[in-house]
């Protein structure tokens, strides 16, 4: 009888060990659980900015659109950016 415990115990080590090392890749390995959560929330925050962009590429379309078909907005940012005048026009600078 003692022989057959003896047994027993030689084969609980070997599933332990098993176990242990399964648990440990699967926490902890190249495709475990915190690097699978790291790539999660790298995604998240990928996803984010791929949203700004395209806020901002719909924007500048629009803008496109209207540089090439709205003549009042045209001379708006003429004025505006470039400093310029429409004829017949005359700039008074004040001093301070």
């Amino acid at each position: 009888m003692i022989i057959w415990a003896r047994k027993k115990k030689w084969y609980f080590i070997p599933l332990l060990v098993f176990v242990v090392i399964t648990a440990w890749l699967t926490i902890f390995g190249n495709r475990g659980l915190i690097r699978v959560y790291k790539l999660s929330k790298e995604r998240d925050s990928i996803n984010v900015y791929n949203g700004k962009l395209k806020a901002e590429n719909d924007a500048l379309g629009e803008e496109i659109q209207r540089l090439k078909a709205d003549n009042k907005y045209i001379e708006m940012i003429a004025r505006k950016e470039m400093g310029m005048i429409g004829k017949n026009e005359m700039v008074y600078q004040f001093e301070k």
